[in-house]
């Protein structure tokens, strides 16, 4: 913008500006004029003349820097009246960047003024890019808030992944305990009810079968129906060894040397135990889990290893007990741990999982397979404690169903299924059922 009273003046400077310059040139013929362009216009420079009418120059300068909108706008001085030094030091007082006195050099005045105009325009460029930075600032604090949320939500999501797995693995280890105590009950109810009548009926036939020595006819058919209960009583005892060894009563040793033998007589694969004439001691819970895990992987040896021998090693140490069942078979191909129907490994390593262990397959194609399992010795918070708390969960229902059971409107609630009244076995026994 050019400031100045004089027609002449100010057409000769911006004749001057606007000759080979790309910017557009404000003329103001007075002080108010320019105060007025001031406040709707942002200038790169002003250009005042310091003698004019009603507002000098220095009034000018001062009133325009009092406005926040142009505080910063820089103003020389151009004067032919004022050419002193104390002039100068009070228009540099008044703000201004430079005092120039006329006649003046048009090549320094162009410079000069191109100068701040270029200044302007990087301050321009300056303030887009800052609002561009603040904008994108803004824009990635909301995304940062996005992604913090997104990110809660996800952690929020595994930690009820996480316990809903936990309460998974505690549920399935309390029906296995439940299994497991069913099966006890079952093998035992049919060793002390069903075992005890067959045996007092091959003692009454046994006896019959003595006093019917002189009848030959009679004395084939009853014995005939002695290797019919011998069969039986056979049979009878198989199904109680596959619901629950009673070895496993004679302690853990005892258990695993039958299991051990039963199985080389079955399969004709030779087996190697090595175990510690030391008595292992461990709680039922951890005899039965390790036994079990013994008899299906020898059951995947049988199925699927092709092996020929079997070694089978067991140490307890203070803290752990070890096992490791080794094969000399083909080994575990790519994928086959996939399969949908493959459960015995996922068995396997549920029940080390539930009594807080660690389960370790090695395998290599056509060199074997070896499983090692780690059981601590001490309570883990997946084993016993999350049992306990699941039948702490289940016991109201217990005793409800108890006491349902003694009004005899309900039969009482045994390891997940309902068990008849002894009353009602009693007679249905009686009646052959």
């Amino acid at each position: 913008m050019l400031v100045n009273d004089d027609s002449a003046s100010l057409l000769a400077l911006s004749t001057l500006l606007t000759h080979q310059s790309d910017y557009q040139v404000i003329t103001a013929r007075s002080g108010e004029e320019a105060l007025r362009h001031v406040l709707k216009h942002d200038f790169a420079v002003i250009l005042l003349d310091v003698s004019m009418p009603s507002m000098d120059g220095f009034e000018t300068a001062e009133a325009i820097h009092s406005h926040p909108r142009s505080a910063s706008v820089p103003i020389i001085f151009v004067t032919a009246h004022y050419a002193d030094e104390i002039h100068r030091l009070k228009g540099y007082q008044k703000g201004a960047v430079d005092y120039l006195f006329t006649p003046i050099i048009p090549q320094i005045l162009q410079t000069k003024v191109a100068v701040f105009v270029e200044l302007a325009k990087k301050n321009l460029q300056l303030q887009h890019q800052k609002q561009e930075l603040e904008q994108l600032n803004i824009d990635l604090t909301a995304q940062r808030k996005l992604d913090l949320q997104h990110i809660q939500e996800r952690k929020q999501a595994e930690q009820a992944l996480r316990q809903s797995q936990e309460e998974l693995r505690q549920l399935a280890s309390y029906q296995e305990r439940i299994k497991e105590d069913e099966r006890k009950r079952i093998a035992r109810e049919i060793h002390d009810e069903l075992g005890q009548n067959l045996l007092a009926l091959r003692i009454d036939i046994a006896m019959l079968h003595a006093r019917t020595g002189s009848h030959p006819k009679l004395n084939s058919k009853i014995n005939g129906v002695l290797d019919h209960i011998d069969s039986t009583m056979k049979a009878m005892r198989a199904i109680i060894n596959n619901l629950r060894p009673t070895v496993l009563d004679l302690g853990l040793n005892a258990a695993i040397e039958w299991q051990v033998k039963e199985f080389q007589r079955r399969t004709g694969i030779t087996c190697d135990l090595v175990m510690s004439d030391e008595e292992i001691v461990v709680d039922d819970n951890r005899a039965t889990a390790l036994f079990r895990i013994l008899q299906e992987s020898l059951n995947n040896v049988f199925r699927h290893a092709r092996a020929t021998k079997t070694t089978i090693e067991v140490v307890r140490t203070e803290s752990e007990l070890h096992m490791r069942v080794a094969d000399n078979g083909v080994g575990i191909y790519p994928n086959c741990r996939r399969k949908s129907n493959s459960f015995g490994l996922v068995g396997i390593k549920e029940r080390v999982a539930t009594l807080g262990g660690e389960l370790d397959i090695e395998t290599e194609q056509e060199k074997g397979t070896s499983v090692n399992v780690r059981i601590p010795l001490e309570d883990s918070p997946v084993g016993p404690d999350g049992i306990k708390a699941f039948e702490r969960l289940m016991a109201p229902i217990h005793v409800a169903s108890e006491r349902r059971a003694a009004k005899g409107t309900t039969p009482p609630l045994v390891g997940g299924q309902f068990k008849r009244p002894a009353t009602r076995r009693k007679k249905e026994l009686q009646q052959g059922k």
